[in-house]
């Protein structure tokens, strides 16, 4: 009986901190939408660049991870051969293409954990759109 009271004022003590936010097992990127397209933006100083988007929004805020097979992926492929990792582009975000992000991510000395977002779009340097060879760091 006293373990079973002891189970139960357990499960309510973490059902409770759940509720309250004191306990989280869902990721922090998990309600930031997936980018699926790649569009042609201005930074806010002026360059012109392609960037990752969710498309309906245009949102450069956006996410990809392992299971992605898009054009945004496509493009992230492309810039990280840019910098020298040698992958397929075929837009497919499988195990080749998160080991080359997770080496980028630790090369550009921010967080190493295979997934683009806001943190590795403003870490790496974005081809410019009118001049392919040079780039450009994206900040909104």
């Amino acid at each position: 009986m006293r373990n079973r009271t002891r189970l139960l004022t357990a499960a309510a003590a973490t059902m409770l901190m759940t509720t309250l936010g004191g306990i989280s097992t869902t990721p922090a990127y998990a309600a930031t939408p997936t980018c699926n397209e790649t569009v042609r933006k201005y930074s806010a100083s002026g360059e012109r660049m392609f960037i990752p988007v969710q498309y309906s929004t245009l949102s450069p805020t956006c996410l990809m991870k392992r299971g992605n097979n898009n054009n945004a992926v496509k493009y992230l492929q492309e810039v990280i051969r840019g910098y020298g990792y040698k992958i397929a582009v075929d837009g497919d975000f499988g195990p080749a293409t998160e080991s080359a992000l997770i080496g980028l991510q630790r090369r550009l000395g921010i967080s190493a954990d295979g997934v683009y977002g806001p943190q590795t779009r403003d870490a790496i340097c974005w081809p410019l759109y009118y001049e392919p060879h040079a780039c450009w760091w994206y900040d909104e």
